[in-house]
């Protein structure tokens, strides 16, 4: 199997993609904001009066952690926004650009994910290879997914 595929980068699906990589990791901050504007809440109650640092500290881990996170993820991913060629073989995955290559075997990859309009292949620490699945057919999507699997790359739904 081989195929190449060249595509612009779509802010959306790097968002999409970026989001869902790092859902676990915002989820804890978000809840660690929330657990601490719950304490700060409930200390107010008491009658120990407002605990700024808490309050700070609880908006910082709700909003501010997963905002920067995201948005700080989708500009580096998007820093050239230059059209990227992907070739996808039985030998693993490359993705270019007019400024670099990177070429990756299927052992590389911790998981791959089929998300909406696009396959994501997760390198791990964050970091993932982003298909964009629109001039592809069910069979070529089906053939890449089954490639992946076969190399040994759990396949995430």
């Amino acid at each position: 199997m081989f195929l190449r595929i060249i595509a612009r980068p779509d802010p959306h699906l790097t968002a999409a993609a970026l989001r869902h990589g790092l859902r676990r990791p915002v989820l804890l901050s978000r809840l660690a904001g929330w657990a601490l504007l719950g304490l700060a809440v409930l200390l107010q109650m008491t009658g120990e009066g407002l605990n700024v640092s808490l309050l700070v500290a609880g908006v910082a881990l709700a909003v501010i952690v997963p905002m920067v996170l995201l948005n700080g993820g989708v500009r580096r991913a998007l820093s050239d926004g230059e059209p990227a060629t992907i070739e996808i073989s039985e030998g693993g995955v490359a993705r270019s650009t007019g400024q670099s290559r990177h070429a990756y075997a299927w052992n590389a990859f911790s998981h791959i994910e089929h998300l909406a309009g696009q396959i994501v292949l997760g390198l791990g620490h964050g970091r993932f290879v982003q298909v964009p699945t629109r001039g592809l057919s069910a069979q070529q999507i089906h053939d890449v997914l089954t490639t992946a699997a076969a190399h040994g790359v759990p396949v995430r739904s």
